[in-house]
């Protein structure tokens, strides 16, 4: 008897799929990919290029105020929203603590852009 996935995107593979994309702190160029089920983030030489070819992304902001990211909303399994922060839980387990006053009017919007979205109410999740 076949079982039915939790939620839609479970059935997809956790090897070797985008979590998120953050810029180096070393070089403001270049961008750090992070991927599921990695412990390690691996180097891309240019973040601009980078966002594009993983796009769309849901643009967030880290809860310690550091700079943001760009999370790849399929990787999400759940948010857990506490105040002002929400807890990403990705697919495999791992999680990214994000900044969230359910408005983002600071954050998205600033730049017309068809490769990013705003992180938006709830997180625009479709099992949401």
């Amino acid at each position: 008897m076949a079982t039915q996935a939790k939620h839609p995107f479970e059935a997809l593979s956790v090897e070797r799929s985008l979590r998120f994309i953050a810029r180096d702190a070393t070089n403001s160029t270049a961008a750090l990919l992070y991927w599921l089920g990695a412990d390690k983030p691996s180097m891309d030489a240019s973040f601009a290029e980078a966002t594009q070819r993983f796009a769309p992304l849901m643009q967030v902001v880290f809860a310690e105020e550091r700079p943001g990211a760009f999370v790849n909303r399929c990787a999400v399994r759940e948010a857990h929203q506490s105040g002002t922060a929400t807890r990403l839980i990705f697919l495999d387990e791992s999680w990214l603590d994000v900044w969230d006053d359910s408005h983002c009017s600071d954050i998205c919007n600033l730049y017309p852009c068809r490769r990013q979205s705003c992180c938006a109410r709830k997180f625009n999740l479709p099992w949401m």
